[in-house]
């Protein structure tokens, strides 16, 4: 593919303030691995663009790039537009709303890479220290998708997640929104890969407001979709 051995895909949309802050973490844990990362202008109608022209033109930021789409289709879109412009052996996205600690990502690296054959494992974050009620929420999905799936999936938003390219050409039909995490996990299990657990802890957004959780109403609406794709899921694997 090329001498990019990991690229690490983070989706922005309207994350203008964000990015500054975002980039000057990366680029202190950035290691000296043969690495990418990818910000995905995933539609914003901010200054994203305008921030990312200006921030990635300095040299000291020479590992990172972007991708733009014109149009927001959802979170799930922006990731695989990203992860379908990488180059590396390993695949891996988080957020860029400053929640995700940007060492996380090389430690997940480091996990997956020590494992027995990394082609048949996927490296996930684990949250601790969470919300009483956020953690309620997360476990009702868990618990949902376990049994109707009949495979278990835990913690299934939580980032990030690191896998080798191999699991990538399996997501064939991805799902555009915020399912797109469960996607990932299911077609994983389904392959036979191991989920590797990775314990961390979610910060505080930055700046704005979170994309699926800003309101009771936009909650309940990304809680109904997920459970609603656990079914979508179910039903394509019946013969």
């Amino acid at each position: 593919m090329s001498d990019v051995e990991f690229s690490i895909v983070l989706p922005c949309y309207n994350e203008a303030r964000n990015l500054p802050p975002l980039l000057a973490r990366y680029r202190q844990v950035w290691q000296d691995l043969p690495a990418e990362l990818i910000l995905v202008d995933n539609g914003s109608t901010d200054d994203t663009a305008a921030v990312l022209a200006r921030e990635l033109a300095r040299p000291e930021l020479g590992f990172a790039r972007s991708v733009r789409i014109a149009q927001n289709l959802g979170y799930g879109h922006g990731i695989h537009t990203g992860l379908r412009a990488a180059r590396g052996r390993y695949l891996g996205y988080s957020h860029a709303d400053q929640q995700c600690n940007p060492a996380d990502l090389f430690a997940a690296l480091h996990l997956l890479a020590g494992q027995p054959d990394p082609e048949k494992a996927l490296v996930k974050g684990r949250r601790a220290r969470r919300d009483p009620g956020a953690e309620l929420v997360t476990a009702t999905l868990s618990a949902v998708a376990t049994t109707v799936l009949g495979t278990l999936l835990t913690d299934i938003n939580a980032q990030p997640k690191v896998f080798c390219r191999s699991h990538f050409a399996r997501l064939q039909h991805p799902p555009l929104g915020f399912e797109y995490d469960l996607y990932v996990l299911h077609e994983a299990r389904r392959a036979g890969l191991r989920v590797v657990p990775l314990p961390v802890v979610f910060g505080r957004r930055g700046h704005g407001a979170s994309k699926w959780a800003f309101s009771l109403a936009s909650r309940a609406r990304t809680i109904r979709a997920m459970l609603a794709y656990v079914f979508v899921l179910r039903l394509r694997r019946r013969p």
